[in-house]
């Protein structure tokens, strides 16, 4: 696995990275280190490893479903 980074999209066309900022397995642990459970090694943010899954959240980026509300007014500001 050479130092460039990866991309590859989600079911809805959105480019992510594949390193370990964007991996299902990533925790950070109580020292505020990045740690991969499914290696058990602290890792950088550009790790890239052969047991890459795309995470829940990136998965689902560009699905449109949802509202934006303000902040404080809770009013709907895009539907």
């Amino acid at each position: 696995m050479n130092g460039e980074i990866e991309t590859v999209r989600n079911l809805y066309g959105i480019e992510v990275k594949r390193c370990c900022a964007s991996c299902q397995f990533k925790s950070i642990d109580y020292e505020g280190v990045r740690v991969c459970n499914q290696l058990g090694l602290k890792v950088q943010h550009k790790f890239k490893c052969s047991s890459w899954q795309m995470s829940y959240g990136l998965q689902k980026a560009g699905n449109a479903q949802g509202v934006v509300r303000h902040i404080i007014t809770k009013k709907v500001v895009i539907e």
